[in-house]
């Protein structure tokens, strides 16, 4: 049997196929789940359960210290024994997979699939030290995130040679550079992938990317991109791919080079930018002298918000599309009852 506990909200169409209905007492008593407000949903066939509490995320609150819905998910993972989390921006602390390690009377694996990429959120060194594996969704929501940051970059508006900052080369960047591209833009592309590589090995590398090389220049550095830039797309993840934070890799500095009114929009956690330079970016916002729009989890939308209220920052919004969200909700799906199966076959074998 695959147990699933998903804490994070799925597509009303996803909760359909699956037939996930409200539960009563009797499966609140079953599952220990009593003194949880939250709304609570289950599924039941032959090879699977499905346990559905959306609340957990919904509810979460940027002050982890004080948030109920954690000790809901320690509480939920105590009770239902899953064999998968599904998680979305929430958080996992390390009492929570204790708690779940606690409870499970055998040396049975514990999967956490973050429907996204972005894992920061969940405690790795607990995982570790619990058994437990953390996976996540790349390449899905890519292309939404990409179509977002490039609507609110108005890119369909820039003027040919306009010139264009692109942090990152992962599946977001890359369909920022082919429209920057088709727009005739100057396109500044910075990345350590590029940055550490020959110019032969640039070449290869962004041809794999499809990315026309002789349309693009790949910036020595991150002042050479952002000098005269009217445009900057920031999307790199926040763990440095060689160990490390990306933690405040945007400074003062950077900015005071872009073009006046310049517009950035970024799909990375508000930190890849230094405090002063939030700071000066909600300051220039308020007086109209640069556009800023940050797309991030909703705990760190929450934060950012109230210490730079002229900031346009939202939470989710970049793959709220339909079908971005069908597609997550279809991969974790996959992904964990591959997961279950497997392990199965292991118990088999030992």
């Amino acid at each position: 049997m695959c147990k699933i506990l998903v804490s994070h909200p799925i597509h009303s169409s996803i909760i359909k196929e699956l037939h996930l209905e409200p539960i009563g007492n009797l499966y609140r008593d079953k599952f220990k789940l009593r003194e949880i407000v939250h709304n609570i949903f289950y599924q039941s066939t032959d090879n699977r359960e499905i346990l559905y509490i959306p609340g957990i995320s919904i509810a979460q609150v940027p002050d982890e210290a004080n948030d109920p819905t954690l000790i809901d998910l320690a509480n939920s993972l105590a009770g239902f024994k899953p064999n998968v989390l599904i998680v979305g921006n929430n958080a996992v602390p390390g009492f929570a997979l204790r708690a779940w390690r606690e409870a499970i009377a055998s040396e049975r694996p514990l999967l956490v699939i973050r429907r996204g990429v972005d894992t920061r959120a969940i405690d790795k060194d607990a995982a570790q030290k619990y058994g437990v594996s953390v996976g996540n969704l790349p390449g899905i929501n890519s292309p939404f995130v990409a179509q977002h940051m490039i609507e609110y970059l108005e890119l369909e508006k820039a003027k040919v040679r306009d010139k264009i900052a692109v942090l990152g080369m992962g599946n977001i960047a890359q369909p920022i550079v082919h429209k920057a591209i088709e727009k005739d833009l100057n396109v500044q592309v910075i990345s350590p992938s590029l940055q550490a590589a020959t110019k032969r090995e640039q070449q290869l590398r962004l041809q794999e990317r499809g990315i026309d090389c002789d349309r693009v220049t790949c910036a020595k550095s991150l002042e050479q991109a952002f000098i005269d830039a009217s445009y900057v797309a920031v999307a790199v993840p926040w763990e440095h791919p060689k160990g490390g934070l990306n933690a405040g890799i945007i400074e003062v500095d950077l900015l005071k080079k872009l073009e006046k009114c310049a517009k950035i929009v970024s799909a990375s956690p508000p930190r890849v930018f230094s405090a002063n330079a939030l700071a000066l970016m909600n300051e220039k916002m308020n007086s109209g002298a640069i556009y800023v729009r940050i797309d991030t989890a909703k705990r760190l939308a929450q934060e950012a918000k109230v210490k730079y209220p002229h900031l346009e920052i939202a939470y989710d919004r970049a793959f709220a599309a339909p079908e971005c969200q069908r597609s997550l909700d279809r991969a974790w799906l996959k992904q964990a009852q591959q997961f279950c199966h497997q392990t199965a076959i292991s118990c088999l074998v030992k």
